[in-house]
């Protein structure tokens, strides 16, 4: 324990050099609009994630450094808080070529279980893994425009964190858990009722699947286009800010994109 925490602390003061830096910027540019105070510990944490996790190409992929930054950089984004535990249930990201096929189950209203194959960019294991389509994140990464499923996968890291998958992570006390479940069950009845009557809406649809995919969503949207997500969710925006330590609508300005 004591090499494995001294080891820790190495990593996580190793900046990138500068070559890495570079890539790291060219492939996931929302690493590089973080603010200065921010940036060391940002690159401790992509280093610790580097080294840490398995990083495995499957179908045939050859995994080079740019891709591994590019996922290794985004999710250090989702821990730059204090008690950030760098995703202690993480062991392997696996990535494909691009979408993956997995078999979805679901019930009919018989009680009948069918496994349906469906084509996926990311998937997130409540123990063990991450997979990811590196054609999704190599695409999103870039765009910034609401998407981005490296965000959107870690999340559910996060929030498979305390053994539910319910859309609520580890947090402080009692009074934000209250006032966590407050605020993201009224937004997410509030985006179920838009999509009900067809308005315009930030959230996509798959976001009205469950609480646990509308976190994931908000994370993306908090770090992808914050502007938008303070306006249209200003409650939700306030729960990440304090939940994350992070305020990215004061990085930079960021036009309303549509997704």
């Amino acid at each position: 324990m004591f090499f494995h925490r001294r080891r820790r602390r190495k990593l996580l003061s190793t900046p990138l050099d500068p070559t890495q830096r570079a890539l790291l910027h060219a492939v996931a540019p929302l690493c590089a609009v973080l603010p200065q105070d921010l940036r060391p510990g940002h690159e401790g944490i992509t280093q610790l994630l580097l080294h840490e996790k398995t990083f495995e190409g499957a179908a045939g992929l050859e995994l080079t450094e740019a891709m591994r930054l590019a996922i290794a950089g985004q999710a250090a984004m989702l821990q730059l808080r204090r008690d950030a535990d760098f995703y202690p249930g993480l062991d392997t990201i696996l990535v494909y070529p691009e979408a993956f096929v997995a078999p979805l189950e679901e019930y009919d209203e018989d009680g009948l279980l069918h496994a349906d194959p469906e084509a996926r960019a990311g998937e997130s294991w409540q123990k063990g893994a991450v997979v990811l389509s590196w054609a999704d994140v190599d695409l999103e990464s870039t765009q910034q425009n609401g998407y981005n499923v490296v965000l959107h996968e870690f999340a559910h890291q996060l929030d498979d964190q305390t053994g539910t998958g319910d859309g609520s992570p580890l947090l402080h006390s009692s009074d934000q858990a209250d006032r966590w479940a407050r605020g993201f069950q009224g937004a997410f009845e509030q985006h179920e009722q838009a999509l009900k009557h067809h308005r315009e809406v930030l959230f996509d649809d798959n976001a009205a699947d469950s609480p646990s995919e509308f976190f994931a969503t908000a994370v993306e949207l908090f770090f992808e286009v914050p502007n938008d997500l303070e306006l249209a969710f200003p409650t939700v925006y306030l729960l990440l800010k304090e939940y994350l330590e992070l305020d990215p609508a004061r990085w930079r300005h960021s036009p309303r994109n549509q997704r």
